[in-house]
């Protein structure tokens, strides 16, 4: 018996080519078009669980049944096509989906449907439901038999009338049906968001932000203003000069050289009892700085100066450290400068941070790429996210993108590290900047430079240096503590001499600890009046030295 086949992983040069032409319109059209993928509602754009079709011309709009009623209720149109409708209109999707991959699929073929899949809908007798299949299977089982019966209910269906095409890449009317560009309800409300960005033309900014800002803004019209300085020359310069560091300076780091192990388990090593700390990597070091900016609980601001305006960010520096310090180290190295956003999606994002030399290598700050910082504050709420692309977890080096809309499908997978507060009406100039079928904007967006208004990098390293600083002092003053106890050398402490009073403070010890010139020269030392004479007796008559014992064996009789 001949296995069946699984469904092949890779597109066919026929299917790239539909799909091509899917994704851009057609040659004929400068603008891309955008077709709403199967599995998402065409009113919140998002992936719909109680599926729910308004019929129009033998084709069919789905919707999510939670979203699409409160909708009609109040709005009384459909959101696609802006025509008047009521829920009556509505016809519940029977669908099967895959319990292993949760994806819709053909409960005849199981097969998934997938954004190339033609699928049809079979409405059923009482006009509310309809099971949804493959055209596949539809086309080998009914319309090539002529057996216009339903592959599950059985119920009979007028080919012309009962069945309804929700998805067909060959037809050109019901792409620009599902085109998202020209859905009605998500032109409304971008017209709803410029006619707010008009009267406010700013979001509410807090205390702190507002107090930068002016600040920053007096410093420009006084002509002040002072260009930032780079992190990399610094760090070249001072890196011969840089003091050891080792793990027990650092917080929450604390690793010893693993000599005394090694000599106890292996016979290649000598045998030591030194069980002192190893000096620190950079990672450690970069690790215990990220904490110290993390607890300055200071935000961080910079300024995106672009061919259609200015943007001004907040960086969340005390929730994500790493990921924001990366975003000022290489706004001050001009990384960004004369860089163009490589990437726009009406609704979604659009994307910046790519080199603009392709033989460059893309690198992060400190060259390679860090982990995520992830934090259930910091969500992909509302337009002017700032968030970090990536190539899978752990890979941030520089790309970034900014929201136009939430996305909450890219929480915990894309470290949110700061949000436009000013500047969100340039964001809907971008946003409406038409694109190619690349999705890469037809009119360059540049940023031309990207300047630095607030960083508490600085301020967070120099507190860490000082503190590592402080500790190092620290363990020395221990270690010459310990070497004096060691020699039995009399501290410092017990041998002050009073200038005023002239009167010398002399320990009191006995045995071996007293000292050798109390003994041997007795009448060089002279004792303060205030000592009692017991202690001075003690302390400078030296002990008489008894006579020996003498002692006669004789015979074993006295036993």
């Amino acid at each position: 018996m001949v296995k069946r086949q699984k469904e092949k992983q890779y597109q066919s040069s026929v299917e790239h080519r539909l799909n091509s032409q899917l994704r851009s319109g057609g040659s004929r059209s400068g603008l891309a078009t955008r077709p709403l993928p199967f599995d998402c509602c065409a009113l919140t754009l998002t992936p719909f669980t109680n599926p729910v079709m308004r019929v129009w011309n033998s084709r069919g709009i789905v919707f999510e049944n939670s979203t699409i009623l409160p909708y009609i209720m109040k709005h009384k149109a459909d959101p696609v096509t802006g025509i008047s409708m009521t829920s009556k209109e509505l016809v519940a999707l029977q669908m099967d989906r895959n319990e292993d991959t949760g994806k819709w699929q053909c409960p005849v073929m199981n097969k998934p449907f997938l954004n190339h899949t033609k699928i049809v809908a079979i409405i059923q007798n009482d006009r509310s439901t309809a099971n949804v299949y493959s055209y596949e299977a539809v086309n080998e089982l009914n319309i090539k038999g002529k057996n216009y019966c339903d592959l599950i209910s059985g119920e009979k269906f007028n080919r012309e009338r009962d069945m309804i095409i929700l998805q067909d890449p060959n037809d050109q009317e019901l792409c620009r049906l599902r085109d998202i560009n020209h859905f009605k309800h998500t032109n409304a409300l971008r017209e709803q968001a410029n006619e707010m960005l008009d009267q406010s033309k700013n979001i509410q900014l807090s205390v702190t932000a507002s107090r930068i800002i002016d600040k920053m803004k007096r410093k420009r019209q006084d002509g002040g203003e002072k260009e930032g300085t780079s992190t990399g020359n610094q760090s070249s310069t001072e890196e011969s000069k840089k003091p050891k560091i080792f793990t027990d300076e650092l917080t929450g780091v604390s690793m010893t050289t693993g000599k005394a192990s090694g000599s106890f388990t292996s016979t290649a090593l000598n045998l030591t009892n030194d069980n002192s700390a190893r000096e620190a990597t950079e990672e450690e070091i970069l690790q215990a700085q990220c904490l110290a900016l993390k607890k300055l609980k200071k935000k961080g601001f910079v300024r995106f100066v672009t061919s259609l305006g200015v943007l001004e960010f907040e960086l969340h520096c005390d929730i994500a450290p790493r990921t924001c310090w990366n975003f000022i180290g290489l706004c001050e190295k001009g990384t960004y400068d004369d860089s163009c956003f490589h990437r726009s999606i009406r609704n979604f994002m659009i994307q910046g941070g790519k080199p603009v030399d392709k033989k460059e290598i893309e690198t992060s700050l400190w060259g390679d790429a860090f982990r995520d910082e992830f934090d259930d504050r910091l969500k992909h709420t509302g337009p002017g996210i700032l968030s970090m692309a990536n190539a899978g977890p752990n890979t941030n080096k520089r790309q970034f993108f900014i929201t136009f809309k939430s996305a909450p499908h890219l929480d915990r997978k894309h470290t949110v590290f700061g949000r436009v507060v000013n500047g969100l009406n340039v964001l809907s100039m971008m946003e409406a900047v038409p694109t190619d079928k690349k999705d890469r904007p037809t009119t360059e967006i540049k940023i031309i430079s990207a300047e630095i208004i607030y960083s508490p990098v600085e301020e967070a390293a120099e507190k860490e240096r000082i503190r590592i600083q402080k500790r190092a002092e620290m363990k020395l003053r221990e270690k010459e503590e310990r070497r004096i106890n060691a020699l039995g050398m009399p501290s410092a402490e017990a041998r002050v001499i009073k200038d005023d009073e002239k009167t010398k403070t002399v320990d009191v010890t006995i045995g071996k600890y007293m000292p050798k010139s109390a003994i041997h020269r007795k009448d060089s030392v002279e004792v303060e009046t205030n000592v009692s004479s017991d202690h001075a007796v003690g302390l400078y008559n030296s002990r008489k030295t008894l006579p020996p014992k003498t002692t006669k064996f004789g015979d074993f009789s006295g036993w």
